[in-house]
Order: C-alpha cells, then sequence, then structure tokens
C-alpha cells in the first residue's frame, strides 16, 4: 500500500513567481487573438467546404434515386 506521507520536503521560497511569469509573457494577448482569428478561419472554411459536399452528395443521391425508380 502507498503511504500519503510525504516523504521529501521541498523549500518553500518566499519568492513570487507568478510576477516573473507575467513579465515574461506580456504579449500573451496578442497571441491568444491570433490563435482564435486563425480558430475561426479554418471553421468557416471548414464549414463551407462540408456545406459543398454535402449538397453535391445530395444532388447525387436524387440523381441514383431518379435512374433506380
Amino acid at each position: 500500500m502507498a503511504s500519503n506521507a510525504p516523504g521529501i520536503q521541498f523549500p518553500v521560497s518566499p519568492v513570487d513567481h507568478a510576477a516573473s511569469a507575467v513579465a515574461l509573457d506580456a504579449d500573451f494577448d496578442i497571441r491568444w487573438a491570433t490563435w482564435v482569428a486563425r480558430g475561426r478561419v479554418h471553421e468557416q472554411r471548414a464549414r463551407r467546404k462540408f456545406v459543398v459536399w454535402a449538397g453535391v452528395l445530395a444532388i447525387g443521391v436524387a440523381i441514383v434515386y431518379a435512374f433506380l425508380r
């Protein structure tokens, strides 16, 4: 059985690491906005492709149905 007691004690640092992480990643909002914009463009292209192929498939099924009827 495993014990829940910690085997290793890690030193606690009084330094605030969150402030340094924010300073290193100051342009996150710009990169995130770019990522979201790319995602929207991809989604629009994928939807357009899906609609076109669904229409082509529906027309093809209608033609095959008309000939086999």
